[in-house]
């Protein structure tokens, strides 16, 4: 579809990184925005850029998608003020990377319920009332995760892939309603979240985590290139947009030589483990 001056557009998790960006970058466009975040800080700064550059925020509200409760009280507000979405971008997320042996329910729990589960409440909320207009996009953002087996990637993986797999049946549910879905999966991008990440059972500071964190910031694209891939996706109605070359290879050898698939993802589990035996 073609993002119009004025289309109605709401982000989850605009108080930073890819939802920021992507807010500013619809801003540009000439979009009318409703953002969400748990961070008001973070969000209040995101509004004020977009201010600066002569863009629109119909709506801001602070809470935490995990809530139905409070999703359905925003997209309430927002349909009986303004109508139906023309696109949702359900952005929000947190990461939690462990073995399983070293998380509890509480992990599982947290990290589901933000990443699937936010989703879902924003699916709920705002697709009965784009289905009746009969118009519009939904952009789910997953991850890697979502496509291959990440060492220590447990909880997350779970949810991501989750994301995935509902976004290629609403792919296909939704287009009767001539409604266009994109599922993002991003591989290493340069947001916060870097630092934000909770790693189980070992010491952030260690050499070895340290080691880590540089490998994945030389392969890091910037939040900016992923909001404009959103919006190229939209505008161009792709369903699967991989954010990375190196992980379009990794994608492409799961599908065709398992075999190197599998070294690789060994490769890794060991690298990763090694964070627990130094």
């Amino acid at each position: 579809m073609r993002i119009e001056k004025g289309a109605k557009v709401c982000i989850t998790g605009a108080a930073s990184g890819i939802g920021r960006s992507t807010a500013l970058a619809m801003a540009r466009i000439g979009a009318r925005l409703f953002l969400t975040d748990r961070n008001g800080k973070g969000l209040s700064e995101t509004c004020s850029l977009i201010s600066q550059i002569g863009g629109e925020v119909c709506i801001q509200k602070t809470f935490d998608i995990t809530s139905l409760e409070d999703v359905k009280a925003f997209a309430d507000k927002l349909h009986g003020d303004f109508g139906p979405l023309d696109i949702l971008i359900n952005n929000a997320g947190i990461a939690l990377f462990a073995l399983v042996e070293d998380m509890a329910h509480k992990h599982w729990k947290k990290v589901i319920d933000t990443n699937l589960w936010g989703p879902i409440h924003g699916i709920e909320c705002f697709l009965p009332e784009m289905i009746r207009a009969k118009k519009g996009h939904l952009v789910n953002v997953s991850s890697t995760a979502g496509l291959t087996g990440a060492p220590w990637h447990a909880a997350y993986s779970t949810a991501k892939w989750g994301l995935v797999g509902l976004s290629e049946v609403l792919r296909y549910d939704l287009m009767q309603h001539n409604i266009g879905v994109t599922v993002i999966c991003p591989g290493a991008v340069d947001t916060p979240l870097k630092n934000t990440v909770e790693i189980l059972s070992v010491d952030r500071e260690s050499p070895s985590v340290r080691e880590i964190i540089g490998q994945f910031e030389k392969h890091a694209i910037s939040p900016d290139r992923v909001a404009e891939l959103i919006i190229d996706a939209i505008q161009k109605e792709k369903f699967l947009v991989i954010t990375s070359f190196d992980i379009k290879i990794l994608y492409f050898l799961k599908r065709h030589v398992f075999i190197a698939y599998h070294m690789i993802l060994k490769r890794i589990s060991r690298m990763l483990n090694r964070m627990k035996e130094l």
